[in-house]
């Protein structure tokens, strides 16, 4: 069966043949992710790394961009270009890029900047437009094109770039040492939470524990505030009117079963504006639990995500490369929902 590419890849392409009207020469860089970046540029006589990140909230959230930009400053060092750049769905406000510029010393390109280049290509501007979902009077402010600012950008090894950020392969590495099982539930318990600050270090609050004992084990799960930050947290807020996110840690050897699914829905309450879990551990849930989480969804409006160790590392390392963990909460949960039985 045809899979269609997903938002991001197609974003990214979009950026490549923008560039490409705007008379770059663009190569796909190898490697890419952690160790490198998504373009090699070639603009006159200067080799340019570019690093393309979509996110699915408009607004620009500074830590992100600053630890995309770190990789690109330093992963364009080691890869031998001279200058950096960042393109970002978001759009950046002037003091932030004016801030940003300054602390990294690479070229930014946010979606006002990236529609003003695809103007020169009609079929290009409308391609974005529909990509990005731009509003018609947003369109309409952009009429002038503004001078490409990558005329502009400072060599990245006029100044010393940040070092990259490494706590989520930190994390996911405590993660893989930690057993499984009744005798590491604490360690677990505690590795989980120091995971969650760390992904979610804006959009949650309050962070309550409720101790409960599960097959004979006194434990914390952790009830928190949600603050609609990102597409993701605002779905949650405004669409299934849940104020409240629970979070459950199961430390289980093998994956969770039906029973401690209905465990944790008995804990969503309607009424307490508390009607979405996510549920940590450590090799996900059978047929049977998924099964009775669809039922809960379709019968009660609850919502049970479940986000196993795989998962769970793929959102840290995420975290570190400057992407939006909360994108693929959302992914996930599109995928549940999409896959709903009558």
């Amino acid at each position: 069966m045809y899979k269609t590419k997903s938002t991001w890849e197609q974003f990214e392409d979009l950026v490549k043949r923008i560039l490409e009207v705007n008379n770059f020469f663009i190569q796909v860089h190898s490697p890419r992710g952690d160790s490198g970046f998504d373009f090699l540029g070639l603009f006159g006589n200067d080799r340019w790394a570019i690093e393309v990140k979509y996110y699915r909230t408009a607004r620009a959230r500074p830590s992100l961009i600053k630890a995309a930009a770190a990789r690109v400053a330093n992963n364009g060092l080691l890869g031998g270009t001279q200058r950096g750049m960042l393109v970002v769905s978001s759009v950046l406000p002037a003091e932030l890029r004016l801030v940003l510029e300054e602390k990294f010393s690479i070229t930014f390109v946010d979606r006002t900047d990236l529609r003003n280049y695809a103007s020169v290509s009609p079929d290009l501007a409308e391609e974005l437009d529909a990509l990005l979902e731009a509003d018609p009077d947003y369109v309409r402010e952009l009429s002038v094109r503004h001078e490409a600012p990558w005329f502009k950008g400072r060599l990245i090894n006029e100044r010393e770039a940040p070092p990259s950020d490494t706590k989520g392969s930190e994390l996911c590495n405590r993660l893989k040492e930690t057993k499984r099982g009744k005798q590491a539930w604490s360690d677990y318990e505690k590795l989980c939470i120091d995971v969650l600050k760390y992904l979610f270090p804006n959009d949650l609050q309050g962070w309550h524990p409720q101790k409960r004992t599960d097959d004979g084990v006194s434990r914390y799960d952790f009830v928190c505030r949600v603050r609609p930050m990102t597409e993701f947290w605002s779905f949650l807020v405004e669409h299934l009117n849940s104020r409240y996110i629970i979070f459950e840690f199961k430390n289980y050897v093998g994956k969770i079963k039906q029973g401690q699914v209905l465990t944790t829905e008995k804990y969503l309450l309607e009424r307490g504006l508390r009607k979405v879990a996510i549920i940590l551990t450590r090799a996900g849930a059978d047929k049977n639990a998924f099964k009775m989480m669809q039922g809960a969804m379709r019968e009660h409006g609850k919502l049970m995500i479940v986000v196993d160790d795989e998962i769970l590392c793929r959102m840290l390392h995420m975290k570190e490369r400057g992407e939006d963990p909360t994108d693929c909460l959302f992914e996930l949960t599109d995928d549940f929902l999409l896959s709903l039985p009558r």
